[in-house]
């Protein structure tokens, strides 16, 4: 999936939701229970992560990310 000029790849369990008016991005488990990180820009265009708790963060490339969980 494209968030705005990045790549990010999410596996099947995690569910984006995706708020391009503010730019902001959360992804949460399946059942919407629970929050795993949440991305969004500074004031620089920089891109911000917050992340939760059980998500795996990998850098594939220039702007091209993956999350994962342990579960």
């Amino acid at each position: 999936m494209n968030f705005f000029d990045w790549q990010i790849e999410i596996v099947e369990n995690l569910k984006p939701y995706i708020d391009k008016e503010n730019k902001r991005m959360a992804i949460l488990t399946e059942g919407d229970d629970d929050i795993h990180i949440v991305l969004d820009f500074d004031e620089n265009n920089n891109l911000v992560m917050h992340p939760r708790w059980n998500i795996n963060i990998t850098i594939l490339g220039d702007k091209h990310l993956k999350f994962t969980t342990n579960s």
